[in-house]
């Protein structure tokens, strides 16, 4: 007995698994019994089942592994029931077991192994077709307790093991999910641009390890374009999956999508069996810009119960897509409220406050590039009679189509502005090598013949004589004071006014 309690003690030291304790035991419990077989069961009492998980035959008894037998019929629910754990004669003591009787046991042995609970986890047997003497065996009956605990023992180990393993794996689940939405909350922080960041969201949530798939959309009218171009083909398995929903489903942020055996039928090339489907929606306001399709490793499955995880993957999203909208809301009326304050409202041409800024910009620019420009300035001789004659509507359409013209000549790089009232400023480009006299005469002469003439109006035609222009041109060394040259125009213009004047 001492070298059998010596052999146990080398398999529980150096066994690590149920299986690699089990053979040994086994093989040992043949030699010392003489049985033909010896293996351990599990018994499914729910399904009435007994299995043998590992055995050792060496005779012509052959028990194979994986072998399941009803349990009602076992010598093992017998033995059990009984607390008879050793017989040398099966048939005197369970001759009703059609089992026994089908495999001509003649020998047999069973003890209970037992789970952490005390609930019973199967058996620990032996059986032989042949007659065995194990009346001359005092100490079986406690030598197959003591293989039993050892079994029973490294199989709370095991348990034990695997809990741990799982509560290992569920925190590093959680520990994934909350780095996963850390990142993206992070990302959303600094974002500038929904689209990019929806798509790294998506590769977030494939790296995470959550999900086997992971398609970024931009939504246009409820229509899915896939963020990357090589994913466009998911499109229609999404918008399909889409539409099977109700209105109201199709307005939430977390959406959970159909994955049956027709669905995987018509799009066998994009969904597998078995997989969660989600469709995680980004809403600005309530109209939906965007969209990411999740499909759930199976072995995540706490991923199809973990709403609360893409909720706030959506609400992280959502959020930045309201900020950019604002952003760009507001981007947007203050380029409104700039152009207003530098634009006349009726004609819509630059102010006098932007015509000083580019007067300003384009001496510096002359200065520094040695160069000269023109600058005209123009008065509109008569508008007060046509504003006294026709009225302010009429008097204002024909500013605005005064102006239109003055558009119509102006050249590449060349500005027009409404000084203010009926009085309007050019500041245009001039060749440099040319006979610049020639050049100054040819654009007066160009802005007259655009601007004078027929003006048919809504309500009335206009012969008009034209403008009166006073033209300076800027050198380097000029003045840079924006009010002196204009001045310096002004009186130009006043010059030629009175000319035009002389020969009416």
């Amino acid at each position: 007995m001492d070298k059998q309690l010596e052999q146990l003690a080398q398999f529980v030291a150096t066994a690590n698994t149920v299986e690699g304790l089990t053979r040994p035991l086994l093989a040992l419990l043949q030699r010392i019994t003489g049985l033909e077989s010896t293996y351990l069961t599990a018994i499914d009492e729910t399904a009435g089942v007994q299995h043998i998980l590992i055995a050792n035959n060496s005779g012509s008894l052959l028990l194979p592994e994986d072998l399941t037998v009803p349990w009602q019929d076992t010598l093992c629910k017998r033995a059990l029931e009984s607390q008879q754990f050793v017989t040398e004669d099966v048939a005197a003591c369970w001759g009703d077991s059609e089992a026994a009787r089908q495999l001509g046991l003649k020998s047999y042995i069973s003890v209970p192994v037992t789970n952490q609970d005390g609930t019973v986890f199967g058996t620990l047997c032996g059986a032989s077709s042949l007659s065995v003497a194990l009346g001359n065996m005092p100490h079986l009956p406690e030598l197959l307790r003591l293989c039993a605990d050892l079994i029973s023992h490294q199989l709370s180990r095991e348990h034990f093991a695997k809990q741990v393993a799982a509560r290992a794996n569920e925190t590093e689940l959680q520990l994934s999910r909350v780095r996963l939405v850390a990142k993206v909350s992070e990302l959303c922080v600094a974002a500038q641009s929904l689209r990019l960041t929806v798509g790294q969201t998506a590769e977030f949530m494939l790296q995470s390890g959550l999900c086997s798939q992971a398609v970024a959309f931009e939504l246009e009218n409820d229509q899915f374009v896939a963020i990357d171009p090589a994913q466009q083909g998911w499109a229609a398995v999404v918008s399909h999956l889409q539409s099977e929903l109700s209105l109201d489903s199709r307005r939430q942020s977390i959406i959970r999508l159909q994955n049956d055996d027709k669905t995987q039928q018509e799009f066998a090339d994009y969904l597998q069996p078995e997989q969660t489907l989600f469709l995680l929606k980004v809403y600005s306001d309530v109209t939906a810009v965007a969209a990411i399709f999740i499909q759930a490793q199976p072995e995540a499955t706490q991923l199809a119960e973990n709403k609360p995880l893409l909720l706030s993957i959506s609400n992280s999203l959502s959020l930045l897509a309201r900020r950019l909208a604002d952003h760009q809301a507001l981007t947007q009326l203050n380029k409104q409220l700039e152009y207003l304050a530098q634009h006349d409202t009726l004609t819509t041409l630059p102010n006098r406050r932007y015509l000083f800024d580019e007067l300003a910009r384009q001496v510096a620019r002359a200065d520094r590039q040695q160069q000269s420009f023109f600058i005209l300035f123009i008065d509109l001789d008569g508008f007060k009679a046509i504003n006294d004659t026709y009225g302010h509507e009429t008097g204002d359409e024909f500013l605005c189509e005064f102006a239109k013209r003055l558009r119509n000549v102006m050249r590449s790089g060349d500005f027009t502005a409404r000084h203010g009232g009926d009085e309007f400023v050019m500041l245009c480009q001039c060749s440099a090598g040319n006979n610049t006299e020639q050049q100054a005469a040819q654009l007066v002469n160009r802005i007259r013949t655009a601007t004078c003439g027929i003006f048919g109006l809504t309500d009335v035609t206009l012969e008009y004589a034209g403008p009166s222009v006073g033209l300076i041109q800027w050198q380097p060394g000029d003045s840079t004071d924006g009010d002196k040259l204009l001045s310096q125009a002004d009186a130009v213009m006043y010059q030629d006014k009175q000319q035009r004047r002389k020969h009416a």
